[in-house]
C-alpha cells in the first residue's frame, strides 16, 4: 500500500533541498527579486512554504516506515491541515500587499 520507500525518500530529499531553504533564508531576512519593492509582506511567503514542506515529510514517512493506513491516513489528514494554513498565509500576504499598494493590478 505504502509504495517503494527509496521513491518517498528521493522526493522528500528533493523536497528538502529545494523548498527548505528558500523558506529559511527569507525567513532570515533575504526577499527574492521578484518580491522586493513595494510588497513588503514577504514572511508570510516564507511560512507558506514552511507549511507546505511540512506537507511532504508527513506524508513520505509514515509510508517509508510502513505505518498502517490508519497513520499514513492521519498523518494524510494533518497534511491538509498545513494546506489550508499555507494557503491562509498566501492570502494575508496578498492582503498586506494590496494595503501598502491600493492601485496594484489585479
Amino acid at each position: 500500500m505504502n509504495g517503494d520507500p527509496l521513491y518517498h525518500g528521493i522526493a522528500l530529499a528533493a523536497g528538502t533541498l529545494l523548498v527548505l531553504p528558500l523558506a529559511l533564508a527569507v525567513l532570515n531576512g533575504w526577499t527574492p527579486r521578484g518580491l522586493r519593492g513595494p510588497r513588503p509582506a514577504v514572511r508570510p511567503y516564507a511560512w507558506a512554504l514552511l507549511s507546505l514542506y511540512a506537507v511532504m515529510p508527513l506524508n513520505a514517512v509514515p509510508r517509508m516506515i510502513d505505518a498502517p493506513s490508519g497513520v499514513v491516513m492521519a498523518c494524510t489528514g494533518l497534511g491538509f491541515g498545513f494546506v489550508v494554513v499555507a494557503a491562509t498565509c498566501f492570502l494575508h500576504a496578498e492582503r498586506a500587499s494590496r494595503r501598502v499598494n491600493p492601485r496594484a493590478e489585479s
